[in-house]
């Protein structure tokens, strides 16, 4: 894949100043998501899977030492349910913290440009991939699932965190079959990028991007010429163009690059 997309909505033609999509696009930020962000009940929601009293105790059979005995003391005492939700509200945090922006590999899905374009009134944004390392959606059936004591056993030594430190973010990569139509990615905002954060609102974040990192931007069928010529105003000089258009048949959507 050479390229990815983001569908961005444009809600009044006769307000384009006041436009989110358009104020972040000519800014140079784009919008990165945590998951309590998200319209979805089930996007990004993850099961906690606690243990049984029986895997509880062959956890601490794997002990000695110290350890040992403070495995029993915090999670087969009398404060062993406590300390168990402590630690699965930890992990919340941590599922919480995450930002990720969401992109698709298909810049002419009829149901995108309805659902996050304004029925064909915004724009799309085609990016191009080598500053950016994606990471595809796994749409299934049942929500994914984390296991607290495979965590838990990673902090005391009977597990790597290689196996582990991982998981969470693939958690975080699973939407239900019913959006599969999305063809959607995720790009993780790593520690390393944290840099490029422009301001920190809580449930999403504004993140810096560079110009050139665009390819093109592609007008939604039914923008008006009065936003189109906007847009080209607004862009670098230089910047390629593109309308989508129903294709000969009227089987679907199709791409033409403008001049």
């Amino acid at each position: 894949m050479t390229s990815f997309f983001k569908y961005c909505p444009i809600h009044s033609h006769e307000s384009l100043d006041k436009e989110y999509s358009l104020i972040n696009l000519f800014s140079n930020q784009a919008t990165f998501s945590r998951r309590e962000n998200f319209n979805d009940l089930f996007d990004s929601k993850v099961l906690i899977k606690l243990p049984t009293r029986d895997r509880v105790r062959r956890t601490y059979q794997k002990l000695s030492g110290e350890s040992k005995r403070t495995f029993k003391q915090l999670y087969m005492g009398a404060d062993a349910k406590a300390n168990f939700d402590l630690l699965v509200g930890k992990i919340e945090g941590v599922l919480d913290s995450y930002l990720f922006y969401c992109v698709t590999d298909n810049p002419i899905n009829n149901l995108m440009w309805s659902h996050y374009a304004n029925s064909h009134n915004g724009f799309c944004i085609e990016w191009e991939t080598d500053s950016m390392t994606l990471d595809k959606v796994i749409y299934q059936h049942q929500l994914p699932t984390l296991d607290l004591l495979e965590l838990l056993e990673s902090t005391i030594g009977l597990r790597t965190q290689e196996e582990i430190i991982s998981q969470p973010w693939a958690a975080l990569k699973v939407k239900l079959m019913e959006w599969e139509y999305e063809q959607e990615y995720r790009i993780n905002l790593s520690h390393k990028a944290q840099s490029l954060v422009v301001k920190d609102l809580g449930k999403f974040a504004l993140v810096k991007f560079q110009p050139e990192w665009i390819k093109s931007i592609i007008f939604g069928y039914r923008m008006p010429v009065e936003t189109r010529d906007y847009l080209r105003s607004k862009m670098l000089e230089g910047t390629t163009f593109q309308e989508v258009v129903i294709s000969p048949d009227n089987s679907g959507l199709q791409l033409k690059r403008l001049a």
